[in-house]
């Protein structure tokens, strides 16, 4: 009997032991197909800028993809993309296309990547940038863009070049968010009108990533601080400031919130108006608290 035993025990041993290998392959293969994905789809991109072909990504997009550019408002769905890239493809020439990706959160059915690109003209000219890419699984294992956003990582002279205005045909209405998230953007709100880098600051994690219009990436909340210590100190008036959002993703431990801003401020002897829109991932902290840890925002042209 006692021979038995130990069989039946070697046998539910030796299951349990292929059971958990089998099931650390599945994660380590999902690990593997999430970077492949992501490799090939870049490529595709890569591929399309120096071909000017938008056929090349039209797949990566739906009817409920968002694209955010520098200087362009909102543009929605895959019809208003192809315009957008028909048009900017026609009037650029590069020659060589560079994109690397150095931030990548997976979650249930959402993946963020974020990353860098430099584009190079025929004539020589550099352009560098980074993107902020929401990338949305399917169940079978494909994704899609969600929202593609992208800047540049300096003040552009001439911004008329990249501007598509009959790729936005409407932008969406604001919608109503859940009060939670809703509470902590009101908080930012005021935040930015006192315009106190501290208080700013402190909406962000400790490993925060921010993507700032016209500027390199900011990481780590030091970081940040001494950004908006800079950012703060011109003397400005916030006269008033509208925050809009126009759709958003619950994830596991938070929400991807796709939105805009609009904001008249004023300076001594002259005041104006700036507009954009972004994207931004609220992470929940062990205290319960929401905090942005990943964010990028970009601003419109305005004549």
């Amino acid at each position: 009997m006692r021979k038995y035993i130990v069989i039946t025990l070697a046998l539910l041993l030796s299951l349990a032991c292929e059971d958990s290998k089998k099931k650390k392959q599945e994660e380590s293969k999902q690990a593997i197909t999430v970077e492949n994905l992501l490799q090939e789809y870049n490529q595709k991109i890569i591929n399309a800028t120096k071909t000017g072909s938008f056929e090349v990504i039209s797949d990566l997009y739906d009817k409920e993809s968002l694209l955010m550019t520098d200087y362009n408002p909102l543009i929605v769905n895959n019809n208003n993309i192809k315009i957008y890239y028909d048009t900017v493809f026609a009037r650029q020439n590069i020659k060589e296309y560079h994109r690397q990706t150095i931030d990548v959160l997976e979650f249930t059915n959402r993946i963020i990547e974020i990353g860098l690109f430099t584009k190079i003209f025929e004539n020589s000219q550099q352009l560098e940038g980074k993107y902020f890419n929401v990338w949305k699984k399917d169940t079978h294992g494909k994704i899609k863009l969600r929202a593609e956003s992208f800047g540049y990582l300096r003040h552009i002279d001439d911004p008329t070049v990249f501007l598509v205005p009959e790729a936005t045909t409407s932008i969406p209405k604001a919608i109503t968010i859940p009060r939670e998230l809703e509470a902590y953007i009101v908080l930012g709100k005021n935040n930015v009108i006192d315009r106190v880098p501290e208080k700013t600051a402190d909406s962000y994690t400790d490993d925060t990533m921010y993507l700032p219009f016209a500027d390199t990436i900011k990481t780590g909340k030091s970081v940040l601080l001494d950004h908006y210590k800079a950012y703060y100190h011109n003397p400005a008036k916030i006269d008033s400031l509208e925050l809009m959002t126009y759709a958003y993703d619950k994830v596991e431990n938070g929400y991807i919130k796709y939105g805009g801003f609009y904001v008249d401020w004023t300076v001594p002897g002259f005041s104006g108006s700036t507009t954009g829109n972004g994207i931004s991932y609220w992470r929940r902290e062990k205290d319960n608290s929401l905090r942005i840890h990943r964010q990028i925002g970009l601003h419109n042209y305005l004549e």
